[in-house]
Formats: C-alpha cells, sequence, structure tokens
C-alpha cells in the first residue's frame, strides 16, 4: 500500500525575501537550511528555512507579482508552548487575519482545541493549534470560534 511520510516542505510566496527572512527568524525562530543553500540562486530562488529541531520546513520563494493566500499552515504545539507563542505573537506586533494584533483574546475555542490564527506580512496564513484543549481552558477565557 502505497503511504505518505511526511511533510517534507511547504511553498510560501513572498515579495521581498529580506524582509521575509526577517520576519521569519525573528517571529518563527526558522532559520536557513545551508543544506538547501544551492537552491536560492537556482530557477526558482527558494530559500529554503527550517525550526531548530528540522521538524519544519519552508520553501520560501520571492514573486513580485500580487500573493493570493491559500490554505492556512497550522503548526501544532502543547498547551504550554501554545502560551509561549500566543505571547511571542503579541510581542511581535504579528497580525491576524481580520487585521487586529495578536492578543490573549485571538484564541479561537474549537470545542476540543484552540487556535490562533495570523498572518505573515506579506499575508500568509498560519496559525498554532494545541489539542491540550481541558489544560488551556483553565488558563485562558476562551471564546468558542
Amino acid at each position: 500500500m502505497l503511504t505518505l511520510a511526511k511533510i517534507d516542505h511547504l511553498h510560501i510566496k513572498v515579495n521581498d525575501a529580506v524582509k521575509a527572512l526577517d520576519w521569519y527568524q525573528r517571529v518563527l525562530g526558522m532559520v536557513p537550511d545551508v543544506r538547501y543553500r544551492h537552491l536560492q540562486d537556482g530557477p526558482h530562488g527558494v530559500l529554503m528555512l527550517t525550526n531548530p529541531s528540522a521538524s519544519v520546513r519552508l520553501a520560501l520563494s520571492q514573486d513580485e507579482a500580487t500573493i493570493v493566500p491559500t490554505g492556512a499552515v497550522a503548526f501544532g504545539v502543547s498547551g504550554h508552548d501554545f502560551l509561549e507563542w500566543l505571547d511571542r505573537l503579541a510581542v511581535e506586533r504579528v497580525m491576524s487575519r481580520d487585521g487586529q494584533t495578536i492578543a490573549r483574546d485571538s484564541v479561537h475555542d474549537h470545542g476540543f482545541f484552540c487556535s490562533v490564527p495570523f498572518v505573515d506580512p506579506f499575508g500568509n496564513p498560519y496559525e498554532i493549534v494545541s489539542y491540550d484543549h481541558t489544560w488551556l481552558t483553565g488558563k485562558l477565557k476562551l471564546k468558542r470560534a
């Protein structure tokens, strides 16, 4: 039977690679993956970023055209990490999908998981998700999505 082993990487379009690199490093803690340095100068100019554990990779490509974001990328975390990410996004003044700065009241309660949706400076949609719903419910006042 055919199976998919994992998601290797996700392609993300940006219209300013320098600004994108700064944002992804500062906000999400992602750094260039040196194993893919050769792709930067290739025909597609891809900058491969990874998180410190190399469990997440994003392939940033610069596109001068108007970017039309598609479905959101959701990062799964523990309840404790969810709260830390929530605070990190607030400190960095990251924007929600509706144009508001992320804050503790930005959390969506989905009944069995919690999420906080946000966008990068180019409008690409992301969210941090935790299935530690009961624990988070005890820590936050949540609005049911």
